[in-house]
Order: structure tokens, then C-alpha cells, then sequence
């Protein structure tokens, strides 16, 4: 984790929470990632936007395919409920090459057990639709 704050939040952190600090700080290459991460956002507004759009072609996708209710977000949860069955279609789906995980319990609560949809500017809406595509498929065997 990174925080980022006023200097007299920084401060505090630093003076009461030392050894948490300490025992996990990130290295300085982090730092700088992180830096020149906020300096992409605010130089390439486009970026937001071409994830967005994503994001509405997935929760459009996944709406109509699945019933899944779109986050809005780049983080799409799928709840599948059984521990089993998710991890079984998470499988299948990394088997088709698709970075899909399964979440379980103790991360989510009993009976929630559920598919994290990561989406990134690295896919396309081919990407996705091929996505859903093996969802469906692979939920139909599950």
C-alpha cells in the first residue's frame, strides 16, 4: 500500500505508526512508479477514457450474457457463490488464456465466492467479447 497526504498526515504516520512503516515499507522504485503513474494520468486524460469505455462494453456484455449488474468500475466482480465452482471456472478460463481469478473465502464472505474481472487498456472489445464468450461457455459446463 502507498499513502499520500498532507505533511501533517505524512508526519503522524511516521511517528506513531513506525514499525508498521518500517516492517513494509516499499522500496524507492515503487515510489517512482507510483510518481510517474500520477504523472501519465494527468499528461493522458485519453487513457481514462479508453478505459471507460471498456469498462461500459464489459458491464454491457456481461449484463446482457450473464445478468451480472456492471460495478462502473475496472474491478468486475461475478459472484458464483460455491468455492468449488469458482475455482473450477477460473481455472477453465485461464486454461483459454484469460488472467481471471477466483476469490474466496477467508477474502469474501461464505457463499460469495466470485470471479475478479480485471480490466486493463491492455484488451480490446474483441478481447472482451471473446472474454464473455468463454464465460458463458465454461459456466454452461461448471
Amino acid at each position: 500500500a502507498l499513502v499520500t497526504g498532507p505533511r501533517t498526515l505524512c508526519d503522524y504516520l511516521v511517528n506513531r505508526c513506525r514499525p508498521f512503516i518500517y516492517a513494509t515499507a516499499p522500496s524507492p522504485l515503487m515510489a517512482v512508479a507510483a510518481r510517474e503513474a500520477l504523472i501519465i494520468l494527468s499528461d493522458e486524460p485519453m487513457r481514462r477514457a479508453q478505459l471507460q469505455e471498456r469498462v461500459a462494453c464489459a458491464g454491457r456484455q456481461l449484463a446482457e450474457r450473464c445478468g451480472v449488474v456492471p460495478s462502473g468500475s475496472q474491478i468486475q466482480p461475478f459472484v458464483i457463490g460455491d468455492v468449488g465452482r469458482t475455482m473450477a471456472v477460473a481455472a477453465a478460463l485461464q486454461a483459454r488464456g484469460f488472467d481471471i481469478r477466483g476469490i474466496r473465502p477467508p477474502t469474501v464472505p461464505e457463499g460469495t465466492s466470485r470471479l475478479r474481472i480485471s480490466l486493463t487498456l491492455n484488451v480490446d472489445e474483441t478481447d472482451i467479447s471473446a472474454m464473455v464468450e468463454a464465460l458463458v461457455e465454461v459456466l454452461a459446463t461448471a
